[in-house]
């Protein structure tokens, strides 16, 4: 008998960010908190309310035809996905991951995890600053390649020693641009997405990692273990975690409607950059806010398009996801890519780096697909 894994499809990642996005701020707000309700209005929420209803009504339609469609054009794909070249993927991944250190030994010093060891202060995170070349660039290789290498590594690793140094290993990478965010979710998806059966043992490595990563959340922040800390820890981070980039959205709805952005909504960053300082007024600096690719369609194109929009993208999905459940196994090292593929679409702003991130996650995906099938010539 087929046991029971904690969620079987792969399109529950989406709902997954959705969560994040739509469900958090509305229960949120409904109940009467007002972080960030300074850059929106009441009626600004009821319309965020109104594409939350419309998001989970197309979600549930599609989850629909997706339970009740067998194939798809990319089914002999997936469903015939083969690892008999596994010399010629191990090798691929290789690749990734000696360029990812080469690049962090060669700005070892530099590294914002690093200079937090040796001096216990965490400084500027390296995409808000202008320290070590190129990395954005590499930072796209971080999240989507080292991730799906690792996940890829461990199917060949037998020793719990050898699989938990490459752990660490990631972790390093993913933190080594001082981006806890990215760590987060990477933990997360095992946790959540691996296939792990819902048991006791899963609540306590569950708990465990909750409890390991609000620690590390708490000593960045330069917080003392205290009743304030506590208290700051049962608000803030389910707070940015559940709220920030819903409120983000609403924050583009508002302003859209009171016609408040100043430069060209079209231009790269104006509609980040103008919607943090409406978020932020105190700041003086530059940053963003970011929030599901429908914030910035709204803001660009109106509620119609907006809508076509996120129904296009559930069509580019469907095909993937459904080769993706259809195949024997599950293969992390290719659901990470769906993973990390909705995260740059729900939890980032549409960008020319965002753009990039996710025609490498597309890359990604195929190649793994393809690399195990072919044939080299002796």
């Amino acid at each position: 008998m087929k046991k029971k894994r904690l969620f079987t499809s792969s399109f529950i990642i989406h709902f997954f960010f959705l969560t994040i996005v739509f469900i958090g701020p509305c229960i949120y707000y409904e109940l009467g908190f007002t972080v960030y309700s300074n850059s929106f209005d009441w009626v600004d929420v009821i319309t965020f309310e109104k594409y939350s209803i419309f998001v989970f009504s197309c979600t549930l339609i599609y989850s629909y035809f997706l339970s009740h469609t067998k194939k798809t054009i990319l089914n002999s794909l997936f469903s015939n996905y083969s690892q008999k070249n596994k010399s010629l993927l191990f090798l691929y991944f290789i690749f990734w991951y000696s360029i990812v250190a080469l690049y962090l030994l060669i700005y070892f010093k530099e590294l914002p995890v690093i200079k937090f060891i040796f001096t216990g202060i965490l400084p500027e995170r390296l995409d808000k600053s202008e320290s070590v070349k190129f990395f954005y660039t590499l930072s796209s290789i971080f999240m989507v390649f080292i991730p799906s290498g690792y996940f890829y590594f461990i199917t060949l690793l037998k020793g719990n020693l050898t699989k938990f140094l490459l752990l660490l290993f990631v972790i390093f990478i993913l933190t080594s641009g001082g981006h806890k965010g990215l760590t987060a979710f990477f933990i997360i998806f095992a946790l959540m997405f691996s296939g792990y059966k819902f048991n006791l043992k899963y609540i306590l490595i569950l708990g465990i990692s909750v409890i390991g990563l609000l620690s590390i959340y708490t000593v960045t922040k330069g917080k003392k273990i205290n009743k304030e800390t506590l208290v700051y820890l049962l608000e803030s981070p389910p707070r940015r975690f559940f709220v920030t980039q819903g409120s983000a959205f609403i924050t583009r709805i508002s302003m859209d409607r009171k016609n408040l952005y100043k430069g060209n909504v079209h231009e790269y960053q104006v509609i980040k950059n103008e919607t943090y300082k409406e978020i932020y007024p105190h700041y003086k600096t530059y940053g963003a806010a970011p929030t599901i690719f429908m914030g910035d369609m709204h803001v660009r194109y109106g509620p119609v398009i907006t809508g076509i929009s996120y129904i296009i993208f559930l069509l580019f999905c469907f095909p993937i996801i459904k080769g993706l459940d259809n195949m024997p196994q599950r293969k992390l090292h290719l659901w990470w890519n769906l993973f990390i593929f909705f995260f740059l679409l729900g939890m980032t702003e549409i960008s020319m780096f965002s753009s990039l991130r996710l025609i490498l996650t597309i890359f990604n995906l195929f190649a793994i697909l393809i690399l195990p099938k072919l044939k080299l010539n002796a």
